[in-house]
């Protein structure tokens, strides 16, 4: 309750318009105002199974924010705002006209540890952006918006530019050594973007410096670790389910059948004997009720299917991992050309779950994106230039189809769309066209034209998901092959 007394505090002399004011211990720091547009075209993609070619991308944000720090150990931020959107695919429809979402940016608290004003470690709690790869411009990022069974890839969302971080709910401890060279975070984060949410995710990251030019860092996060309806984890339904003895989807050999245990009273024989004395005639039970037995109908034998008994079945739960290195060239020449961090080298590594399961996630290398990017010096042209591409191998689409929509733990788009229902050079067809999306690129710049203005530019095939009419993401991104890109362009200005 404390803790709500002083968020309020802050946003009404924020609000009030009081440039530094003090209650007590509290004191407030100057409001933020701004807005920003945002204006591109989706080149080459597609939109469901739609082309998105010449798609127009217009958005336009405004957002307030406001900061204030008690007993100079507590700060409390929040930031409030709206945005102005289209849903995409374009079309002369009645859905095609500008929304308007409003949304909370942060509501957060930072409680500092040791000294006031040389503190070395805080925990941070409420809602907050993380970020743990400095250098990432747009791609890479994976520990925390990617999935890992499935392992799908998510870059962008509601912002199309300088999103390569997440948006996090939980709690977080940072505690900084040895003058910054070693820096270890351990988190607890609630699962709130897709199918299953709520849960939490406990993790933990590590960077060491050993030098001025040069950084590692590895972490880990347990996903949904911590979970108060564990059954959703693992759904025990046969379109989950895969065979024990063969270790192969049930999908691939049937879906619907009931799977009743061998003596089952709903289980009986294909035929029986005419009375008539005309031979075998099939079993006239099949598809009545099953006395005593409510929403019950008798089955035959053949159309039972294997029992349940003999299955098991895919899991959400498992541990992602990462690791990412970078190397400040400029740092590293020492050269006074150079802006600090302006001309870096870096790169970043994840495996998208750590065990295997049947089939789908049988390969690890299939489950690890990597990324590698660099900062080039432009000389006062842009304040950043960053180059990335990135290559990762899977023999399925990065699709959050059944995830968003079933809430199976299964890497396909729709349940009729599962290509592994048909022959084998249905197959071998598909997986050379999922092979077509390993590759994505990102080129991104920015520039501060004047006091309050900016200027963002991002040229891209990567992984971004568009929302529809129902204010629904789309299950795959425009850009699936390294030919489908997109270009947007941001202004931002305000008071900061």
């Amino acid at each position: 309750m404390q803790a709500k007394t002083f968020i309020l505090t802050a946003l009404v002399a924020a609000l009030a318009g009081s440039p530094r004011t003090a209650t007590a211990a509290m004191v407030m720091e100057p409001k933020q105002v701004g807005a920003d547009f945002d204006f591109g075209q989706i080149k080459n993609g597609k939109i469901g199974n739609g082309d998105a070619e010449d798609q127009v991308l217009a958005r336009m944000g405004v957002y307030l924010a406001t900061k204030g720090t008690y007993n100079e150990r507590l700060e409390l931020r929040m930031s409030i705002g709206g945005l102005f959107w289209f849903p995409l695919p374009e079309g002369i429809t009645p859905e095609r006209i500008m929304r308007f979402g409003p949304g909370v940016g942060e509501a957060q608290g930072v409680y500092h540890f040791g000294p006031a004003g040389a503190s070395t470690a805080n925990l941070q709690f409420g809602l907050f952006p993380l970020k743990y790869n400095p250098d990432a411009a747009n791609l890479g990022e994976y520990l925390f918006r990617s999935g890992t069974y499935p392992g799908y890839i998510w870059t962008g969302g509601w912002s199309y530019l300088n999103s390569a971080s997440y948006m996090a709910q939980g709690a977080r401890y940072t505690a900084a050594y040895l003058g910054g060279a070693f820096t270890h975070i351990f988190s607890l984060l609630m699962e709130r973007d897709i199918e299953p949410t709520n849960d939490f995710s406990p993790g933990y990251l590590a960077t060491v410096k050993p030098a001025a030019f040069l950084e590692f860092a590895a972490g880990a996060v347990w996903s949904h670790g911590l979970s108060l309806n564990g059954k959703r984890l693992t759904p025990e339904s046969r379109t989950n389910a895969y065979v024990k003895a063969t270790r192969q989807p049930l999908s691939l050999i049937e879906r619907t059948r009931p799977g009743y245990e061998a003596g089952h009273p709903a289980v009986v024989p294909d035929s029986v004997d005419d009375a008539s004395g005309g031979g075998r005639i099939p079993n006239p039970l099949i598809g009545q009720a099953v006395p005593g037995l409510k929403n019950t109908l008798y089955v035959s034998q053949t159309e039972n299917g294997i029992p349940n008994s003999q299955l098991d079945y895919y899991t959400f739960r498992g541990v992602k991992t990462m690791a990412r290195a970078s190397l400040d060239l400029g740092a590293l020449t020492g050269s006074s050309l150079f802006r600090p961090s302006e001309f870096k080298l870096y790169t970043e590594v994840a495996l998208l779950g750590v065990s295997n399961q049947p089939f789908y996630y049988e390969h690890r290398d299939e489950r690890m994106p990597m990324m590698a990017g660099i900062s080039l010096p432009t000389f006062g042209l842009f304040d950043k230039l960053a180059l990335e591409a990135e290559y990762h191998k899977s023999r399925f689409e990065n699709t959050v189809g059944l995830v968003y929509d079933r809430e199976l733990p299964l890497p396909l788009n729709a349940e009729a769309d599962n290509p592994y229902n048909f022959s084998d050079s249905a197959v071998a067809a598909d997986e050379k066209a999922f092979s077509k999306d390993d590759w994505h690129w990102s080129v991104y710049a920015s520039r501060r034209l004047g006091e309050g203005v900016n200027f963002y530019g991002q040229v891209a095939s990567d992984y971004l998901r568009h929302f529809g009419p129902e204010v629904k993401p789309t299950n795959r991104p425009a850009t699936l092959r390294p030919q489908d890109w997109y270009y947007v362009m941001r202004l931002e200005f305000g008071i900061f």
